[in-house]
């Protein structure tokens, strides 16, 4: 989802914070009888307390701290806040709502419940159009597929864009990580990570965020160019495999992280076969590594779909931890010294990368 930015919406985004205090005092009611406490949880603050209820209500000051997302619950009933320094309003119902003294836009919460309504219509919208387009029966089966595209960039580009305008103005608070997380998946690293720099000095302290700068040292460190990282795991019958026993070995290694869960790495695996029928003679191995599967699952698997090449099992994610690979599959081609020719390979690039070298 990428734009929409309504008038209303963006001027929630720019508006300023005012009139914060050092604690952010909440008071609250909950709908329900026979409930005596409420479960108080910011992790970042380290709180985990209980709150008396009486009479269907309570209340409580905690430190302010903007930058952190805490919950409050009861029985089946459960809500976030931002903990922003103005005074919350809490009901606990079965839709429940925090709201800010000071009115829309004027504080994180406001912009926070603006941010989650926002998504919820984008998404909204996106499943309407969905439901839309399945049922025109005036239109062919690509038709249908090439609209629902055109709809699905439309409106990512404006989610996208409305998160870009989010951040701008929230780079000092939580919802500069929630952008952050809605726009990494359309970033390159460098640009990535040069927008991480912008943060607040608090920001670049939470775990969400250098999780992200790991993840870009990672694959950086194992980019394109880059000679292999090894490792190494346990396979079922005790013996130990690891990725140097088959890569850098004096012939080029075609890498498939796959699960026997995954579909989408069932459907890669006759390109794979057909690549390395072709080339295997010619100097071209292939190697599966299970990941994040159970291990007997992985054998029926392959047994089923004919994969009689060289495989590790039961990888799980020591491998994706140190490549940075967060979906699957994920096609690896190494050179014969063990250099990182070509990452993420699918479909018809397969073939036409090990054709580079060996045709």
């Amino acid at each position: 989802m990428k734009k929409i930015i309504w008038a209303a919406c963006a001027a929630a985004v720019l508006a300023g914070c005012a009139r914060v205090s050092d604690v952010t005092k909440i008071s609250g009611k909950i709908d329900a009888e026979g409930i005596n406490e409420v479960n108080v949880i910011v992790p970042e603050l380290q709180i985990d307390t209980l709150v008396p209820v009486s009479d269907g209500k309570f209340s409580l000051e905690i430190p302010s701290d903007a930058a952190v997302l805490g919950s409050i619950q009861a029985a089946n009933y459960g809500v976030e806040f931002i903990p922003d320094g103005t005074r919350l309003s809490v009901s606990l119902s079965y839709e429940p709502t925090v709201t800010s003294r000071l009115g829309a836009g004027q504080s994180v919460q406001e912009r926070y419940n603006e941010f989650k309504t926002r998504s919820l219509a984008l998404r909204n919208d996106m499943q309407a159009i969905m439901e839309q387009v399945s049922a025109d029966q005036t239109l062919s089966d690509e038709e249908k597929i090439a609209k629902l595209q055109e709809s699905s960039d439309s409106i990512l580009g404006e989610y996208m864009e409305y998160n870009r305008t989010m951040l701008e103005s929230n780079k000092d608070n939580v919802l500069a990580l929630f952008a952050v997380q809605n726009l990494a998946m359309d970033m390159e690293d460098p640009a990535l990570d040069s927008l991480l720099s912008t943060l607040s000095d608090r920001l670049q302290k939470n775990e969400f965020v250098q999780e992200l700068r790991r993840s870009i040292s990672i694959r950086e460190n194992t980019a394109e160019g880059k000679m292999f990282t090894d490792f190494s795991v346990k396979q079922p019958g005790g013996k130990t495999a690891s990725l140097s026993d088959y890569v850098g070995k004096g012939r080029y290694v075609l890498v498939d992280f796959w699960a026997s869960w995954c579909g989408p790495c069932k459907a890669e695996i006759p390109n794979i076969k057909a690549v390395w029928n072709k080339y295997r003679s010619k100097g071209l191995d292939v190697l599966s590594v299970a990941v994040w599967d159970n291990p007997q699952a992985t054998k029926d698997t392959a047994r089923v779909y004919g994969v009689n090449w060289k495989q590790i099992v039961n990888a799980q994610s020591v491998p994706t931890d140190l490549y940075g690979i967060e979906g699957i599959p994920h096609v690896i081609l190494f050179g014969p010294d063990g250099t990182i020719l070509k990452r993420n390979l699918r479909g018809e690039q397969i073939a036409e990368e090990v054709a580079k070298y060996l045709d």
